[in-house]
């Protein structure tokens, strides 16, 4: 099994139970006092680059990581039993794209917080990627900002 999600048995749900408040001031790096308990995160994209981008900036705010190269992989990996808080899904991939791989994993009971996440910013896009169940939506690339608060959202604060 891969780092960066847990393994749940009896099904596939998000995480759930009480969250601390943070511990303390995000002085001593940016992943110390802004989440309550350790994340885990799937990135969903075809291109490496994006990947990698992504990858890097959830690890930096304290997040375990893995990655996807499209939908099908990322449906894969939670029909498996693995569990992540947060789901990173690029729109446009080959096999299966982020609308697609976000209705079936919806269907499949996962509850994790899903980010669409696409180069295009056009209304249509959000708005299909929205129907198929996506918690959020952002043009890429993705903001440390806007990535802190969708944690932050996640751990409870």
């Amino acid at each position: 099994m891969g780092f960066g999600a847990r393994k749940q048995k009896g099904g596939i749900t998000g995480s759930s139970g009480s969250h601390n408040p943070p511990s303390s001031s995000s002085k001593n790096g940016p992943s110390q006092g802004l989440l309550s308990r350790r994340l885990s995160g799937l990135v969903v994209d075809d291109n490496k680059v994006n990947r990698r981008v992504h990858r890097m900036l959830l690890s930096k705010l304290g997040v375990e990581t893995q990655e996807a190269e499209n939908g099908r992989e990322a449906v894969d990996l939670c029909a498996a039993g693995m569990v992540f808080d947060l789901i990173l899904m690029d729109m446009e991939m080959p096999i299966m794209d982020g609308p697609q791989a976000t209705r079936v994993l919806r269907a499949m009971g996962v509850t994790s917080k899903i980010v669409g996440v696409t180069g295009n910013s056009r209304g249509e896009d959000r708005d299909e990627f929205m129907s198929a169940g996506i918690d959020a939506f952002y043009v890429k690339p993705i903001t440390r900002t806007a990535l802190i608060s969708i944690l932050e959202d996640i751990g409870g604060h």
